[in-house]
Order: C-alpha cells, then sequence, then structure tokens
C-alpha cells in the first residue's frame, strides 16, 4: 500500500478511536451515577477478558495451545502488580468520571502519557528527553488551568482522576517492560481485565443494586467498546508512526467537550480550555523529542 494511503487509513482509524473511546467515557459516567464500581467493572473487565480470548482463538491455528501461548506470561510477579494497579486505576476512574465533567478528565488522561516517558526512565532505564519533562510541566500546568477561575477547588473526583492515571501510567511502562522481553501483547490485556473482573466480582455481593437487562446491557457495551477502542489504538500505530498518532488521539478533547455540554450539561469554562489546549501542546512537546531525526529534517522541509 503506497505511503500516503496509510497514512489516511491510519488517521481514519485514529478518528473512530476518538469515537469509540469517547463513547466508552459517556457510558462510564452515565453507568457510575446509578451503579457501584463494582458492578460496572465486574462485568465489563470480563466481557474485555472473553474477547481477548475470542480474539487469540482467531489469530492462531493450533486451537487451545495457540490461545495459551498468546496469554502466557514468564513475568507472573508483574502481571499480578499490573492487576493490582489496574483495580486502583478502575476505582479511580470511576470515582473520577462520576465526579467530574467530560472535559476534565482529559485533563488528567492527557497526562498518562507524560507519566509512562518520564517514568520510563527508573523503570525500564531508558534515558528521560528533557523534552518529557518540558512536556509533563506544560501538562501539570494545564491541570492547574481548572482552579484558575476560582470556580474549581481540589476535590474527590480530581484526586481520584490524578490517583488513576498514575497508577495507570505505571501499569502500562511494566506492560511495555513485558512485552520487550517476552511479547504477548494480548496477555497485557488479558490478565490485568480477568483480574480486575474477579477481583470485583468478589466485592459485588456487598455492594450490589438490582440492575435492569438494559443497563446490563449498557456495561456490556462499555466493555466491548473498550476492547475495540485498544484494537484502534494498536491498529493505529502500525498504520502511523507514535509521533503522528498521539497528537491526533488528542481530537478526543474536542468530542468530549461537545458531549459533556450537550449530554451532561457540563459548563465549559476558560481554564478548562486553556488547560486542554496545554495539555494537547504538551503532548506536541513529547512526540516532537521522540521524533526521528530524518522525520524533523521531513517536516522542516515540507
Amino acid at each position: 500500500m503506497p505511503v500516503v494511503s496509510m497514512r489516511a487509513l491510519g488517521c481514519l482509524v485514529v478518528f473512530g478511536y476518538t469515537l469509540v473511546i469517547t463513547s466508552a467515557d459517556v457510558l462510564i459516567k452515565m453507568i457510575a451515577q446509578s451503579y457501584p464500581a463494582a458492578q460496572l467493572f465486574g462485568v465489563a473487565c470480563l466481557v474485555v477478558a472473553g474477547l481477548s480470548i475470542l480474539s487469540a482463538l482467531f489469530g492462531t491455528r493450533e486451537g487451545t495451545q495457540g490461545v495459551a501461548a498468546q496469554l502466557r506470561t514468564r513475568y507472573v510477579r508483574f502481571m499480578v502488580l499490573r492487576c493490582v494497579l489496574g483495580l486502583l486505576g478502575a476505582f479511580g476512574f470511576y470515582h473520577g468520571f462520576r465526579l467530574l465533567p467530560l472535559a476534565e478528565m482529559f485533563l488528567f488522561i492527557g497526562l498518562i502519557p507524560l507519566g509512562v516517558a518520564v517514568l520510563s526512565g527508573p523503570v525500564l532505564r531508558e534515558p528521560v528527553r528533557a523534552t518529557a519533562w518540558i512536556a509533563l510541566a506544560a501538562g501539570s500546568l494545564g491541570v492547574m488551568c481548572l482552579f484558575l477561575d476560582g470556580r474549581s477547588a481540589l476535590g474527590v473526583g480530581h484526586a481520584a482522576a490524578f490517583a488513576a492515571c498514575a497508577t495507570t501510567a505505571l501499569s502500562l511502562v511494566l506492560a511495555r517492560w513485558m512485552t520487550q522481553r517476552e511479547g504477548g501483547c494480548l496477555a497485557q490485556v488479558f490478565w490485568p481485565n480477568l483480574g480486575g473482573g474477579l477481583a470485583m466480582l468478589a466485592i459485588l455481593p456487598f455492594v450490589a443494586v438490582p440492575i435492569g437487562l438494559t443497563d446490563f446491557m449498557w456495561i456490556c457495551l462499555y466493555g466491548a467498546a473498550m476492547f475495540v477502542a485498544r484494537w484502534l489504538c494498536m491498529v493505529a500505530l502500525t498504520l502511523l508512526p507514535a509521533y503522528v498518532a498521539t497528537p491526533l488521539m488528542n481530537i478526543q478533547f474536542v468530542w468530549m467537550l461537545i458531549v459533556g455540554a450537550v449530554l451532561f450539561g457540563d459548563a465549559v469554562s476558560v481554564g478548562v480550555v486553556l488547560g486542554g489546549v496545554l495539555v494537547v501542546l504538551s503532548g506536541l512537546v513529547l512526540v516532537a523529542g521522540t521524533m526521528p531525526a530524518t522525520e524533523k529534517v521531513r517536516a522542516a522541509t515540507a
């Protein structure tokens, strides 16, 4: 396929990813108003785990042995740690989406790749570029813009969102460490979701509330949307360089502003818009710092 066609297809995939992940965010915000975290993620995580098995089954001709090979890991302790981090992150995202407007949640979600870039130094022993620190500073300033107009105050939702993004960043770095040594990208999706789903089911009897079939289907749809979003993200990164795909994914901020205002009546303050711009710019700074030198020359001469 010509390079131009691959780039165009990659852009369409990224566009689809932003729509799917925004839809998932809308679903979690809706469901979190009525049902506890264990009820939401207990079902959704097991849906993702089940779809991971189906994906492995369709991706191999060796039957159950091929599925087991795709889901196997040699680093059991690290995978357990990822399961714990995923569980903590799930509770953080639950309370963040329940208590905060969608656009404000984006400001914290936008910090995840910045946290990954900085944590890669001590965990992966990779050199941390100066641009990563600059991007993290710009993104942090973007979050602080929430409080410029004096109408916002640090609350449980903000603390939960920050904790969720911090644990997610560390989990992603650990996933990268393991895949660098054994591959197994599908295992990195399957085990944390299976572990999180089973842990939530253990809690569920103590917090469950009656649920109708329609709401149960919405929760299943949320799990399916998360699986599709992760799959589209992987496809996008095979069609586009990361420094092209990552900035395009920030289109999600626009969708979250629009959907938040239309569906949930979220007020769009100057601080939120300014913060979103800074977070998007921080992502551009980060990917510019990782762009290969040859591509930088092409960009400068284009």
